[in-house]
C-alpha cells in the first residue's frame, strides 16, 4: 500500500510541477476532446491559452516583480519604516504548501470537489485553474500546522475550496461584463475573498454624492484627455512619478516610465490571446453541458491574473504602492514591512475592479482599505508561518525573529484564526 501511495504521489508532484503554463493546455485539449473539439483545434487553442499565461507570468513574475519590485524597494529603502516584520514575498507560501504531504494529492481532490459540487448543482463554474489548487492546501498546511490535526486541515482546505468556487460564482456576471470575458469566473482563493470584501463599497460608492457620479476608467480619461489619456500615457507618468519619489535619477526615472507603460499595453494583449484559445473550446464545452443538462448555465474558471492583467487593474495597482507604505507606517498594530509582494497589489483589485466598472477613484479607494486588511492579517499570522515556514526550510531574513507575506491568502487567516481560538493564539 505504501509503494502504490508513494507511486500516486510521485506522479501528481510531477503534474505539479509542470506550472499553469504547461498544465492548462493540457488540461484544455482534454477537455475539448471530452466535448467534440477536433484534436488538431484542441491542440492549437490549448497551446494559445499557454502562450498566453506564459506572457502574462513572464510579464508579472518576471517584468513587474523586477522593476516593479525594484522601485518598490527604493521607495521603502528611502522612507526608512521602523518596521520589525519583513515581507518575504509569495516564495514562503509555496515553501509551506509543498512541505505537506497532501501537496501531492491536491489536483485530484480538488477537482473531486468540483465535480460534487457541480453534481449537487451547488455551482456553475467548471474549475481549470488546476494549479492553483495549492491555495487550497495552503490554508490545510496552516491549520494542520497550527492544531496538529490533519482533519482540521482537510477542512480547511475544504472550505477554501467551497467559498472560492462559491464566491467565484457569484462575480462571474461583472467579470464576464466589465472585462468582456463571457462565460468566465474567477474562484481563486485570493480574488474571491476581495470581491466579497468589496460589496459594501459597492453599494457606498452608489450613494455617496459626488463620488458615485464620478466616473474614472481609462476609456472616458482618453476622451477628456485625448492622447494624453491614453493608458501608456498614464503608465509612464505613474512611473515616472514614482521612480523620482524612490530617488531614481532621470535616466532611470524615464526607463522606469516607459516600462510601466509597456506592462499597460503588452498585458492586455496576451489576454488576447488567451482568450483566442480559450473561447472556441470553452463554447464547445458549455454549450455540451447546456444540452445534456438543459436549463443550467455552466462557467469556466479561470485564474485571476487576467483580472490583474486588466489596464485598470495595473493603473490601481501601481498607484497602491506609495499609499500602501504609508498606511504600513500609520496603521496602528502593524509590524509587516511591505517589500517583495508590493509588485503584485493588481491581486487585491483583480474582481473589485471589475465590480467598479473599471473605476480607478473607486479601485484606489477600496483598495486602500483591502491594504489595511492584509497588513493586519499578514502581522497576525507571522508567528505561525515564521514556524511553518523555518521547518520547510525557509531562512529568516538577517536581524529578524519573525517573517510574513503581504500576500496572505486571507481564507487561510480566516481558518486558522478561528483555530487559533481554540488552540492558544497563533503562534
Amino acid at each position: 500500500m505504501d509503494a502504490i501511495l508513494n507511486a500516486i504521489s510521485t506522479v501528481f508532484g510531477w503534474i505539479n510541477s509542470l506550472g499553469v503554463t504547461v498544465m492548462l493546455p493540457i488540461a484544455l485539449f482534454l477537455i475539448g476532446l471530452a466535448f467534440g473539439v477536433k484534436p488538431g483545434v484542441a491542440l492549437v487553442n490549448g497551446l494559445k491559452v499557454g502562450i498566453g499565461f506564459f506572457g502574462l507570468n513572464t510579464l508579472l513574475y518576471s517584468v513587474v516583480a523586477s522593476n516593479i519590485g525594484s522601485l518598490a524597494s527604493a521607495i521603502v529603502a528611502r522612507t526608512g519604516l521602523p518596521l520589525s516584520i519583513p515581507d518575504v514575498g509569495v516564495g514562503l507560501h509555496f515553501s509551506i504548501t509543498f512541505s505537506l504531504a497532501a501537496a501531492a494529492f491536491m489536483i485530484p481532490l480538488g477537482i473531486l470537489v468540483n465535480i460534487v459540487m457541480l453534481a449537487l448543482k451547488l455551482t456553475k463554474t467548471v474549475n481549470i485553474d488546476l494549479w492553483n489548487f495549492w491555495p487550497w492546501v495552503f490554508s490545510w498546511a496552516c491549520v494542520q500546522g497550527l492544531t496538529g490535526s490533519p482533519v482540521l486541515g482537510f477542512l480547511a482546505f475544504l472550505f477554501t475550496g467551497v467559498i472560492s468556487i462559491l464566491l467565484g460564482d457569484r462575480q462571474a456576471e461583472y467579470i464576464q461584463k466589465y472585462y468582456d470575458l463571457p462565460g468566465i469566473s474567477f474562484p481563486h482563493p485570493f480574488s474571491s475573498f476581495f470581491g466579497l470584501l468589496a460589496l459594501p463599497f459597492m453599494w457606498a460608492f452608489d450613494r455617496i454624492p459626488g463620488l458615485k457620479d464620478w466616473n474614472v476608467d481609462i476609456e472616458s480619461m482618453q476622451k477628456k484627455l485625448g492622447p494624453l489619456g491614453d493608458s501608456t500615457v498614464l503608465g509612464f507618468v505613474i512611473g515616472f512619478v514614482l521612480s523620482i519619489i524612490a530617488g531614481y535619477d532621470l535616466i532611470k526615472a524615464l526607463q522606469t516610465g516607459v516600462i510601466v507603460a509597456g506592462i499597460l499595453m503588452l498585458m492586455p494583449m496576451m489576454i488576447k490571446i488567451l482568450v483566442s484559445g480559450l473561447f472556441p473550446i470553452s463554447e464547445a464545452a458549455r454549450k455540451m453541458l447546456t444540452k445534456r443538462y438543459p436549463g443550467r448555465e455552466f462557467y469556466i474558471g479561470l485564474d485571476c491574473a487576467v483580472g490583474v492583467a486588466q489596464p485598470s487593474s495595473i493603473v490601481v495597482a501601481v498607484i497602491l504602492i506609495p499609499i500602501t507604505l504609508i498606511l504600513a507606517a500609520i496603521l496602528p498594530g502593524n509590524k509587516l514591512l511591505p517589500l517583495a509582494d508590493l509588485a503584485f497589489l493588481g491581486f487585491w483589485v483583480a474582481t473589485p475592479m471589475a465590480m467598479f466598472k473599471n473605476n480607478i477613484v473607486r479601485g484606489v479607494i477600496y483598495g486602500t482599505f483591502a491594504m489595511a486588511i492584509s497588513l493586519w492579517m499578514a502581522t497576525n499570522i507571522a508567528p505561525l508561518v515564521t514556524r511553518l515556514g523555518l521547518a520547510a526550510g525557509a531562512t529568516l531574513p538577517a536581524g529578524s525573529d519573525l517573517m510574513s507575506m503581504l500576500t496572505i491568502y486571507p481564507w487561510a487567516w480566516f481558518t486558522s484564526f478561528i483555530a487559533s481560538l481554540f488552540s492558544g493564539g497563533m503562534h
